[in-house]
């Protein structure tokens, strides 16, 4: 994304090299689509300018703002928006409803807090209208309908024609597609110098945990501390494996977690590292899932809000490591693992 966005500091930005600025969230959606979404705005024109990475003070303002009880990622998301209100020119706060899947039958909705998150940042702030960009998108959709979505609701705003609109899309989706093919490469090369018969942690979870180092409590840094190595669930291409025992998987993220998930108990070497949020109702169903298809193999589940502190994480991350070892030497003596641990 280098030349194509900009990072939030205290002094508004307006405008950048003569492109008028839309403002976006560090946070949420924004994690997984902000390469989609700097290069659409880029080739129309404009410039992204995206929150910083979250801090404590972040955090704490989306505490103080909540008018209902939530999940700590969007709490977190109201920091971040106050964060950059009135501080650009647009302001993009979108409807995602859903992503896209690797079949077709498969529904792919993001959870209705991701879904409503602009609302409830409209209800909660005083923003100027003038300058909302609050298109309902599904990214599911194919390109041409997609495109049309994109148009009817912000062609008018932002005085672009919907030819403009339609370059811009395929170029961003092209971007898009371009970026998880070298997150796969990443993953690819990462495995293949891994050394053999040595165990590596896969960490699952929805992307603003994943990336967030405020919301994970540094969880690389604290998985490396220990020496154990790991890698995050979206360096691995799972779009192949068969998800035909869950055919009414209503979640998108869901759908990938349960994928890796499966990938993980079908690798002897892969252990499964599950983060996660209290109050997250999508994962109050897809732990049950996770938990089902591990089976007998070992497992940790970290729930993480913001009163999680980091010494008992890796209290945490410290036993798992022995149960992981103690694993693996019974599996070099039996060639099985027949030890079954749950955190």
């Amino acid at each position: 994304m280098t030349g194509v966005y900009a990072e939030l500091k205290e002094a508004p930005i307006h405008e950048i090299d003569g492109r008028p600025t839309v403002g976006m969230m560090r946070a949420l959606y924004g994690v997984r689509t902000s390469v989609l979404w700097a290069h659409f705005f880029d080739q129309l024109g404009f410039r992204v300018v995206l929150t910083p990475p979250t801090n404590q003070q972040m955090a704490r303002a989306g505490i103080e703002t909540m008018i209902a009880e939530t999940c700590f990622p969007v709490r977190v998301s109201q920091g971040h928006a106050k964060q950059i209100l009135g501080k650009t020119r647009f302001l993009f706060l979108p409807t995602l409803i859903d992503m896209p899947t690797p079949k077709p039958s498969e529904r792919g909705f993001y959870c209705p807090l991701v879904q409503s998150n602009s609302y409830m940042l409209r209800a909660a702030f005083s923003i100027d209208p003038s300058n909302l960009l609050t298109p309902v998108l599904h990214l599911k959709h194919d390109p041409d309908t997609l495109c049309l979505e994109i148009s009817d609701q912000i062609r008018s705003r932002l005085r672009v024609s919907k030819k403009a609109i339609k370059f811009a899309l395929m170029n961003a989706l092209e971007k898009q597609k371009h970026f998880m093919n070298e997150l796969y490469h990443s993953g690819r090369e990462i495995l293949n110098d891994a050394v053999p018969d040595e165990p590596l942690v896969i960490v699952t979870g929805r992307p603003y945990n994943l990336y967030d180092e405020r919301l994970n409590l540094r969880l690389g840094q604290n998985l490396a501390k220990i020496g154990v190595a790991a890698l995050p669930m979206d360096f691995i291409d799972v779009s192949s494996i068969d998800l035909s025992d869950f055919p009414s998987m209503y979640w998108g993220l869901g759908a990938q977690i349960i994928r890796t998930a499966k990938s993980i108990k079908n690798s002897p070497h892969y252990f499964g590292l599950h983060l996660t949020n209290f109050s997250c109702g999508a994962d109050s169903f897809i732990e049950h899932f996770y938990k089902h298809i591990m089976g007998e193999k070992p497992y940790l589940i970290l729930e993480l809000d913001e009163h999680s502190a980091a010494a008992g994480v890796m209290t945490r991350l410290e036993a798992y490591r022995n149960v992981i070892d103690n694993v693996m030497q019974k599996f070099d003596v039996t060639g099985k693992s027949g030890l079954k641990v749950a955190y």
